[in-house]
């Protein structure tokens, strides 16, 4: 998963890049001119759109372009010195230019249909004209492939952002580099005001997050900006990096190392406390449940949304309806299964409360249990790995750590999430886990989860994007939530297909109960956001239902809560991908590859659901006449 962000790249950082060309890099990730049919000259049109769209999203998003992990020279312009601006004016130009490029889309010359180009033109497109659907509401925070009602929530917003930022993606090979985390750190202030201004703007419009968001807010904030100056982590990091470039001398690095801590005590961490403040204030008009109907036109906001995490045509009520009959039939099934185990006393909750208390279920809330927690995720990843070599068209040859999420993040991160390689190469992909509670991670749990954000799931679908997938550097940037967590959920059902939970039962049981949460998602978030559900109703429900517990399924809730439609994208996702492999299977019969399969999905790239269905009808189309 990837936090969205934004700061403070003024002129001078858009001024650079307009003036320096970054077509040598760009054109190095755009595939070449298709063979489909398109002449080269539109070809040619359409690659030189595509690289301009990618120059001013990275003109306007250097975190971005450090996250992605970007080099200076291949952008024309320092963005490691800059935040990226979250001022109303700065949301409001971008509207502006996002609508522009839309038009510049639609308007542009088109590609033979069903060829690679077309593909990306119509997966750009389609991000596009999303975004668009939903900045017309006028508040929150809208990227492309992802929109949030709230600027900021107790998951994202530069008073988290930042620091994550700073701490684990800044680079620190040369004394510029240092130079520039000080920079940044110097914006931070000015980031947080930004949010705090836009927060108080939209509340004064009626778009305020529930009291539960803004306390755990407001929680985080105070946490974060905490003293004393000289031991806060954005203090630490800095010196104990510092000393790793070869060309900064002792002296330049204890003059670089007292600015980082007269800027923390001095502006920092006062700019924590005002924010803090403010969302203390917020409490008072913000509402006490949680809901986007609450909000000015929130239904047609949340109808939007949905659409833009799944398909077009979706409608809350069917997707609750869905998820109740999916949590109906998952349930008999997981019943099924504890009763083999001789679990057959109590609720299903109970069950799966007494499973997770048996001898080897529950790791120490210690160095070495957190550490044996995390060598048994490593172990499952490479069975997974032995299994699905027969069955994908490539394993990746980028690699992923398995790691424990950062203490001082692990209140506002997710359960768990998947962070691709940076382009340059620098750093492994990492899979993060949240043991704040390690108690919610029985062992039975862990391979599905472990499946999910590694092999099959989130690694083998990013890592072979980025390796063989050829992609235009826009379309790296465009992320689509029902294909990337769609395919995810479907590398847990293939796990199970292809015989890793066969000697594993107790296993196969924590698969059930994924499933029966991914299903119990659809019904809690169309319940809180269509049918007015109280987060009381949709904890409750989600606890009783999933047998998960009501810490985790609390803090499920308030993500929900601040994420609309999200969660929806998993199911949706996987079932259109199941689906399309069924399809396939009775169309071809025994011509059917499921490695050919895996190829034609993954080789396109993250892209709307009607576009990969395209994809693999022209792929069996061709080959029934190929046999003809």
């Amino acid at each position: 998963m990837f936090f969205p962000f934004a700061l403070t790249i003024r002129t001078v950082a858009r001024t650079a890049l307009g003036g320096v060309a970054i077509a040598a890099f760009l054109t190095a990730c755009a595939p070449a001119v298709d063979d489909s049919g398109t002449p080269r000259r539109i070809a040619r049109e359409v690659d030189e759109l595509l690289t301009s769209i990618a120059r001013n999203e990275l003109a306007d998003d250097p975190e971005l372009a450090t996250r992605l992990g970007l080099t200076e020279s291949s952008t024309g312009y320092r963005f490691n010195a800059y935040l990226t601006d979250r001022s109303q004016a700065a949301y409001e130009r971008m509207r502006v230019k996002r609508l522009e490029t839309l038009e510049a889309l639609l308007a542009a010359p088109r590609p033979a249909e069903g060829g690679t180009q077309s593909r990306h033109l119509i997966t750009v497109t389609q991000a596009y004209r999303t975004a668009e659907s939903l900045f017309v509401s006028g508040h929150g925070q809208t990227g492309l492939g992802q929109a949030f009602p709230y600027v900021a929530d107790h998951m994202r917003g530069a008073y988290i952002d930042v620091p994550d930022l700073l701490t684990g993606a800044h680079p620190f090979n040369t004394a510029q580099d240092a130079r520039d985390y000080v920079t940044r750190l110097s914006q931070l202030p000015g980031a947080l005001q930004d949010e705090r201004r836009r927060l108080q703007a939209d509340a004064r419009a009626g778009i305020v997050p529930p009291v539960f968001v803004l306390d755990r807010m407001q929680t985080l904030a105070e946490t974060i900006g905490a003293g004393p100056a000289e031991t806060h982590l954005l203090v630490t990091t800095f010196n104990n990096l510092v000393a790793g470039p070869d060309d900064l001398s002792l002296e330049d690095e204890t003059e670089l190392a007292q600015q980082v801590e007269t800027l923390m005590r001095e502006d920092v961490l006062p700019a924590y406390a005002e924010f803090a403040e403010a969302l203390e204030t917020l409490k008072a008009d913000a509402p006490e449940e949680p809901g986007i109907w609450r909000l000015p036109d929130g239904d047609a906001y949340y109808d939007t949304a949905l659409a833009a995490y799944t398909d077009e045509g979706i409608t809350p009520e069917a997707l609750h309806a869905q998820g109740l009959l999916e949590v109906e039939r998952l349930t008999d099934e997981l019943m099924a299964a504890l009763e083999a185990q001789e679990l057959v006393e109590g609720t299903l909750a109970d069950r799966l409360e007494l499973l997770a208390q048996q001898e080897g279920q529950l790791y120490e809330d210690t160095p070495e249990g957190r550490e044996a927690l995390l060598a048994r995720m490593r172990d499952h990843m490479r069975r997974a790995e032995t299994i699905m070599a027969n069955v994908m068209p490539a394993m990746p040859g980028t690699g992923v750590t398995i790691r424990a999420v950062p203490e001082f993040l692990e209140a506002s991160a997710p359960s768990a999430y998947y962070s691709a390689a940076p382009a340059n190469g620098s750093a492994p992909a990492q899979f993060e886990i949240n043991l704040s509670n390690i108690s919610d991670w029985p062992d039975f749990m862990l391979p599905t989860l472990v499946f999910h954000e590694t092999i099959p799931g989130h690694h083998l679908e990013s890592a072979l994007t980025a390796e063989s997938a050829n992609l235009p550097l826009i379309r790296q940037m465009v992320w689509n939530v029902a294909y990337g967590e769609g395919w995810a959920v479907y590398g847990e059902i293939l796990s199970q297909d292809m015989g890793l939970y066969a000697d594993d039962p107790l296993g196969r049981i924590g698969f059930l109960q994924a499933m029966l949460f991914r299903a119990a998602r659809l019904v809690a978030d169309t319940g809180m956001h269509r049918y007015h559900w109280s987060r009381e109703d949709a904890i409750v429900y989600l606890a009783e239902t999933t047998g998960q517990s009501r810490e985790a399924m609390a803090h499920e809730v308030d993500r929900y809560a601040v994420w609309p439609g999200q969660a929806a994208a998993y199911w949706v996702g996987a079932k259109r991908m199941l689906d399309l492999r069924t399809r396939s299977q009775m169309v071809l019969g025994d011509d059917f590859s499921l490695r050919e399969f895996h190829d034609v999905v993954l080789s396109g790239g993250p892209r709307p659901l009607a576009l990969l269905e395209d994809d693999v009808e022209r792929w069996y189309i061709a080959k029934l006449n190929a046999d003809h």
